[in-house]
C-alpha cells in the first residue's frame, strides 16, 4: 500500500519517526507533516494566505514536504497538488499524548487529519501514544505496537468504518500492554480548572489552565478507561455527526 503519513506534533518529532519506522519494511511511504508543533489544532485549515511548503531531507525520514500549516492542511495539500501516486491510507501520529473521549478526538490535530483523510475518500487512522508527566515515552515500544496493530487495521475493508483512533497506555519499562479494547469513546471533560492572577478584570486578568489529566472520570467500557487500565484503546469513528434519530423522531421547525 502507498501510506501518506503526518501529525500534529511536526515532522521532526520522535513519534513520527516511530511511526515510519512501523510501517517501512511493507509500504510505500510519502510524509507530508507541519514544520512545527500544532496540538489542538483541530480541524482548522489555512484558507486565507499562502501555505509555505518545502522539501527537507531528514535523518530518519527521507524526503519530506515540510509544511507551514495545520495537519489537515497537510492531507489536502498532499491529495490536491503534492503527491501523484494515489493514497490508500493516511496514517497520523505517533502522537505524544493520548487522543481519548469526544472531547480530545474533537480537538486533535492527529485525528483531524485522519478525519481529513475520510473527507477525501481515503481510509484515515490516528495513532496516539499516553504518556504521563515527568515520564519518558518508549517510542521503540510504540513502533512494535504499531507495527503489529496497523496491518490487522488495514485488512478492515468495511466500507462503514473510515477512520480509527488508536491509543497506546502508558507503561513502565519492559511493560507490555494487558491487551487490546475496541471500545466506545468516553464523553467526560477533563476537569475544568483554572488558575489567574489578581487583577480587575478592567486591567484584563490572565488566566491559565491548570486541569490535571490523570484526574478525569475513568467509564468502564470507554477508551479512557482502557488506557488507564494499560490496555490499548481503538475506536471506530464516524464522520457524519448527524443524529438521523432526531430526523426520524419527526422533528419539525415552523417559521
Amino acid at each position: 500500500m502507498h501510506l501518506l503519513l503526518t501529525n500534529d506534533d511536526g515532522y521532526d518529532a520522535p513519534g513520527l519517526s516511530a511511526l515510519y519506522r512501523a510501517v517501512t519494511p511493507e509500504h510505500r511511504v510519502t510524509v507530508v507533516a507541519p514544520s512545527g508543533e500544532r496540538s489542538v489544532s483541530s480541524h482548522a485549515c489555512t484558507l486565507g494566505g499562502a501555505i509555505n511548503v518545502r522539501r527537507v531531507q531528514h535523518d530518519v525520514l527521507g524526503a519530506v514536504y515540510c509544511v507551514d500549516g495545520t495537519p489537515v492542511d497537510c492531507v489536502r495539500l498532499a491529495v490536491a497538488e503534492l503527491v501523484a501516486e494515489p493514497v490508500d491510507c493516511v496514517v497520523s501520529g505517533i502522537n505524544r499524548g493520548a487522543n481519548v473521549s469526544v472531547v480530545d478526538v474533537s480537538q486533535s490535530g492527529t485525528v483531524a487529519a485522519a478525519r481529513e483523510a475520510a473527507f477525501c475518500g481515503i481510509r484515515g487512522i490516528a495513532v496516539s501514544q499516553m504518556y504521563l508527566k515527568g515520564e519518558s515515552v518508549d517510542w521503540q515500544r510504540a513502533t512494535r505496537l504499531t507495527a503489529s496493530v496497523l496491518p490487522q487495521l488495514l485488512g478492515h475493508t468495511s466500507s462503514a468504518v473510515r477512520v480509527w483512533s488508536v491509543n497506546y497506555p502508558a507503561l513502565s519499562a519492559g511493560e507490555m500492554p494487558a491487551g487490546v479494547c475496541v471500545v466506545t469513546l468516553a464523553r467526560d471533560q477533563i476537569p475544568l480548572v483554572f488558575g489567574s492572577d489578581d487583577k480587575p478584570f478592567d486591567e484584563g486578568r490572565a488566566f491559565h489552565y491548570r486541569g490535571f489529566y490523570e484526574a478525569r472520570t475513568i467509564t468502564p467500557g470507554t477508551d479512557v478507561a482502557a488506557v488507564f487500565g494499560n490496555a490499548v484503546a481503538i475506536t471506530p469513528l464516524l464522520i457524519d455527526p448527524t443524529d438521523t434519530a432526531a430526523i426520524a423522531a419527526g422533528v419539525t421547525i415552523h417559521l
